[in-house]
C-alpha cells in the first residue's frame, strides 16, 4: 500500500518527467461548515460527530482498516506472538503535531482512557498491556469471545478510531496527535493544516476550514453563494451551484431516540424502535436520513405531555428533534423540545432522568459487531460488555433491528454526504466518512 509520504515523495522526484501523466495534486485548501459542534475532537467518545468527520485525519490508532484487512499503522508491524501472550512494537521516531514523543507509555494511556470511557464494552476482554521497553508493549493471554486471544482480535480490537492513541497530556479543546493534519481554532472555528511530523505521511491538501453551522440552510447557503466548497446535505439552498458534483461518503453515526425513567411504562426495551419506526422517513427528507425504511403502523407518543432532550450545539439533533417530536405528538400526549447543554443531557443520560431524548453515537468499526457494541454502550454501559461478547450470528442484521431489544431507537443514519465542487476531491474512507488526508484539490 502507498501511503501519503511515499506519494509526495514519489510525485517531486518524477514531477519533470510525467508532464503527461495524471499525477495526485499537492496543496490547495477546502472550506465547508458543518451542523455540529467543532470546538472539541475527542477519539473516545461515542457522541462526537465531529471527531467521526474529521477524526481520520487527526489521529491514529496503532492498526488501520484497508479494506477489509486490518494493516499496522503506529504499530510497526502485526502482532507477534510470544510464549505468554501477544507483543505490539510501536514505530520508533513518533512525535505528535507539535513535536511532543509519543511512546509506549502514551499508548498504554490512550487505550486505559478509551476502556475507562466508551470503549468499555469494544475493549471489555482486552488484557491491560504493560510496557516493555521504549517501543514495546505486551499483552497476556486473555479470553475474547471464549477464545484466546490472537494476533488478528487483538489488531481488529485496536484498529477502531475510537481506540485512536494521544499523548498523556491530550486535551480534547487542544488535541495534538499524530494524524495527517495539526489542529488549530479561531474562535470556533476548526481548522486543519498539513502535519509535516505525521507518522503515516502529511495530508495532500494544505489545510481544511471548518466552521459550525448555525442551521441547517448555513452550508447550503455558502455552497450556493461560492463562498464554501463543500456543500452539506445538498448541491444548494435555492438552486444547485453550478457545476456541482453529489458525494456520498456513508454514515458515520447514528441519530437516536431514548427513552427514560420519566417515560413511566413507556420505558421498556423496544419502544423506542418502535416509535422511530413509526415515523415516516419522507418527514426527515432534509436530513438525509439512509435508505427508507418500512412504516410501521404506531399510535405515536401515549405516554403523559413531556419534553424531548437535545443538546443545543448540534443544528442537526436539534432539527432531527424537531421532526420526531411532531410526528410522534397527539393531542394530550404532547411533546415539547428542549435545548439543553451537551454536559446536561449527559448527566440525565447516565441517571435516566428523562421521558424522552434525541442523542447520537457513532460505531467502534463498520460491521455488525462496531455498531452494535456502539449502540449497546449507548443504551447501557454496564449490560454492554455481555451483548458484545455475544453478538447475533446474522453479518448483516440493520442497525433498527439491533435496537429492537434496548431502551433506544435508531432514528437516523448520519451521512457524510451533499455537493463539492468540480476541483475537490473527496475519497470515502474504509472507517466511513471522508478520507480527509488522501482528500486532494486541482490547481487550475
Amino acid at each position: 500500500m502507498l501511503g501519503r509520504r511515499a506519494a509526495l515523495a514519489m510525485i517531486a522526484a518524477t514531477a519533470t518527467l510525467a508532464s503527461a501523466r495524471g499525477r495526485t495534486p499537492i496543496g490547495g485548501r477546502a472550506q465547508l461548515r458543518v451542523p455540529w459542534p467543532v470546538s472539541a475532537l475527542d477519539p473516545h467518545r461515542l457522541d462526537d460527530v465531529a471527531c467521526a468527520i474529521f477524526g481520520g485525519g487527526v489521529f491514529d490508532s496503532l492498526y488501520a482498516l484497508d479494506g477489509a484487512h486490518v494493516v499496522p499503522a503506529l504499530a510497526e508491524a502485526m502482532p507477534e506472538s510470544v510464549s505468554d501472550g501477544t507483543r505490539v512494537r510501536l514505530r520508533s521516531g513518533i512525535t505528535t503535531a507539535t513535536g511532543r514523543p509519543l511512546g509506549v507509555r502514551d499508548v498504554i494511556a490512550s487505550i486505559a482512557r478509551a476502556r475507562s470511557g466508551d470503549g468499555r464494552a469494544w475493549l471489555a476482554d482486552l488484557p491491560t498491556p504493560r510496557r516493555i521497553d521504549d517501543v514495546t508493549l505486551h499483552f497476556a493471554h486473555g479470553p475474547l469471545d471464549g477464545v484466546t486471544l490472537g494476533q488478528s482480535k487483538l489488531a481488529v480490537s485496536l484498529a477502531s478510531p475510537l481506540c485512536a492513541i494521544v499523548p498523556l497530556s491530550f486535551t480534547a479543546d487542544h488535541p495534538d496527535a499524530t494524524g495527517a493534519f495539526a489542529v488549530t481554532r479561531d474562535g470556533g472555528t476548526l481548522l486543519l493544516s498539513r502535519n509535516v511530523r505525521a507518522a503515516m505521511g502529511a495530508s495532500f491538501l494544505d489545510g481544511i476550514t471548518c466552521h459550525p453551522a448555525t442551521d441547517l440552510a448555513d452550508s447550503l447557503r455558502a455552497f450556493e453563494a461560492g463562498t464554501d466548497d463543500v456543500g452539506w446535505l445538498g448541491l444548494g439552498l435555492h438552486d444547485p451551484r453550478a457545476g456541482a458534483r453529489a458525494f456520498d461518503a456513508g454514515p458515520v453515526a447514528y441519530g437516536l431516540l431514548r427513552t427514560g425513567r420519566d417515560a413511566g411504562a413507556w420505558d421498556t426495551p423496544g419502544v423506542a424502535q418502535r416509535l422511530a419506526d413509526g415515523i415516516d422517513p419522507g418527514l426527515l427528507a432534509n436530513l438525509a436520513p439512509g435508505p427508507p425504511w418500512t412504516v410501521q403502523p404506531d399510535q405515536g407518543w401515549g405516554g403523559n405531555p413531556c419534553e424531548m432532550l437535545v443538546r443545543d450545539d448540534s443544528p442537526y439533533l436539534v432539527e432531527l428533534a424537531r421532526a420526531v417530536a411532531v410526528a410522534l405528538s397527539k393531542p394530550s400526549h404532547e411533546i415539547t423540545v428542549r435545548l439543553v447543554p451537551a454536559s446536561f443531557l449527559r448527566d440525565r443520560r447516565a441517571s435516566r432522568a428523562y421521558a424522552l431524548a434525541i442523542d447520537v453515537a457513532r460505531p467502534f468499526q463498520p460491521g455488525l459487531l462496531g455498531t452494535l457494541a456502539a449502540l449497546a454502550t449507548s443504551d447501557n454501559p454496564e449490560a454492554a460488555p455481555d451483548v458484545v461478547r455475544h453478538p447475533p450470528h446474522i453479518a448483516d442484521m440493520p442497525p433498527r433491528t439491533l435496537t429492537r431489544t434496548m431502551r433506544i431507537g435508531v432514528v437516523s443514519e448520519i451521512h457524510v454526504q451533499g455537493g463539492r465542487i468540480p476541483d475537490l476531491t473527496l475519497p470515502p474512507s474504509a472507517a466511513g466518512g471522508i478520507d480527509w488526508p488522501n482528500a486532494t484539490r486541482v490547481h487550475r
